[in-house]
Order: C-alpha cells, then sequence, then structure tokens
C-alpha cells in the first residue's frame, strides 16, 4: 500500500522551499528597484504574487488528495455503499423467485382444480362440458366451446359449450375460421377485438359482448384433434397460456382416447 504520509511530508517541504525561494526573489527584485530603479515593477510583483498563488494552491490540492485517513474513510464508504446495493440487488431476486414459486404453486392449483373430475367422465361431450365448466368457475370465462376432430372427415365438430345463447357453433376444417387457424398454428391464440355478435351473453341483468377471446388446441403426437374457444370481458393475464397448456396436456390422453372409439 502506497504511503501517503510520506507525499504529504515532501509536499509541506515543497512548498516550504518555495516561499523561501519566493522571498528571496522579491528581496532581490526590490532590493534591484533601490538601487537601479527598475520599470514597471508592478508587473513584476504581480507576476510573483501569481506564482506563489499557484503554488499554493497546488499544494493544497496535494496535501488534501495525500489524506489518507479521508482517502480510507471514502473508500470504505464505497465499500458499504457497494455491499448494500449488492445486498438490496440479493434480495430483490431472491423476492422475485418467491413469487414466481408462490405464482407457479397458484397455477398448478388452478390447473389441479380444473382438472378435478373429468377422470370420472364416461363421454366425449361430457368431458367438454366439464372442462369448459371447471374453466369458467376457475379462471372467469363467460362463454366457451369445445371442438372434437372428426378423424374420418377430418372435420372440427362441437362437442361442449358453456353459457352459449343466440348462436350454435358450426364445424369448421383446418385453415377455416380463426379457429381453424389455430388449429394449423398449434398455439394458444389471444384476440382482443372480438367482431361484434360474434359472442351474446344474456341474462336478467341484461346483454353484452365478451371483449376478449382465447383459443387453445389440444396437440397429440403433434396434431390438433382438439380446439377450445372461451369468451371472456377482460384480457387474460400471462398465467392463463401456462394453465391452458398444463390442463390441455394432462387431458390430452382422454380426448384423444374418445376421438379413437369414435372413429
Amino acid at each position: 500500500m502506497i504511503n501517503l504520509n510520506k507525499y504529504r511530508k515532501l509536499s509541506v517541504l515543497a512548498v516550504i522551499i518555495m516561499v523561501i525561494t519566493w522571498l528571496s526573489t522579491m528581496a532581490a527584485f526590490w532590493s534591484s528597484v533601490l538601487t537601479v530603479g527598475a520599470k514597471h515593477e508592478e508587473w513584476v510583483v504581480l507576476f510573483m504574487c501569481l506564482v506563489i498563488l499557484s503554488g499554493l494552491l497546488l499544494f493544497y490540492i496535494a496535501f488534501k488528495a495525500a489524506d489518507s485517513a479521508k482517502l480510507e474513510r471514502i473508500r470504505n464508504e464505497a465499500y458499504e455503499s457497494g455491499k448494500s446495493e449488492v445486498i438490496q440487488e440479493t434480495e430483490r431476486k431472491k423476492q422475485e423467485e418467491n413469487r414466481q414459486q408462490v405464482k407457479d404453486e397458484d397455477i398448478k392449483k388452478t390447473a389441479g382444480s380444473i382438472l378435478s373430475g373429468i377422470n370420472s367422465v364416461r363421454s366425449e361431450a361430457g368431458l367438454c362440458n366439464k372442462l369448459l365448466t371447471n374453466l369458467a368457475r376457475e379462471m372467469g370465462f363467460v362463454q366457451g366451446v369445445m371442438y372434437t376432430r372428426n378423424k374420418k372427415e377430418s372435420v372440427f365438430h362441437p362437442c361442449g359449450e358453456y353459457a352459449l345463447t343466440d348462436r350454435k357453433p358450426e364445424p369448421f376444417k383446418d385453415g377455416e375460421t380463426v379457429a381453424g387457424q389455430v388449429v394449423s398454428g398449434k398455439s394458444v391464440t389471444v384476440i382482443h377485438d372480438i367482431p361484434e355478435n360474434y359472442f351474446t351473453i344474456s341474462s336478467g341483468l341484461g346483454s353484452s359482448a365478451p371483449t376478449c377471446l382465447v383459443l387453445a388446441p389440444v396437440i397429440h403426437n403433434n396434431e390438433t384433434i382438439a380446439v377450445l374457444e372461451l369468451a371472456a370481458f377482460r384480457k387474460p393475464d400471462a398465467s392463463v397460456e401456462k394453465i391452458l397448456e398444463m390442463i390441455l396436456s394432462e387431458a390430452d390422453p382422454k380426448i384423444n382416447k374418445f376421438i379413437a372409439d369414435k372413429s
């Protein structure tokens, strides 16, 4: 480690030498003024004053810079500040991990509630209706349709519905309608601008139209065997897609079995 005290002593010695030199120079100059009568002596005096002031300023800067106690204090403060930031960042990441863990647990719990009871269902329509009802109860969907594929015709027929009122769903083929495009895309799709009168929900409180549509395919052996079409009044959050993928992955074997038995 550098011995800063040594440099402080050297700076003091340097300024002492500078002051002695300046005084000697001023004495010699004043003597020459008295004996020779030098002209413009005020400019010479001003220059000498500037020299000594500059030297004193440099001395002050060097003396302060060599203050080991102050530098140690600054270093300790910087260390403590950095240590505090590291601790805060570590704590923040830990909190995020805990929140994510809780969120994952909530997702698994919700998926489990939706899947509850489907193993006891004995028909394809019963399974579809059970899934739609559970989805509405646990996730707030207000309407829904589930289509399953007929292997012989390569057509998706409505096999279950929830809370539909004035419109009966029609069959479709791969690529036809929005649901048919989801069959080809094989991924969950969210539509925020539902066409007017696409869905209508009616009750004793009045009539209104959902504003968001979620379509989720059921994939078996890299083929879409069913499609869920769900309507909601508000935009689903990021966990909805995870929940849908989880429950459809669990329900896939049973759905495929019903389709295979039907064909």
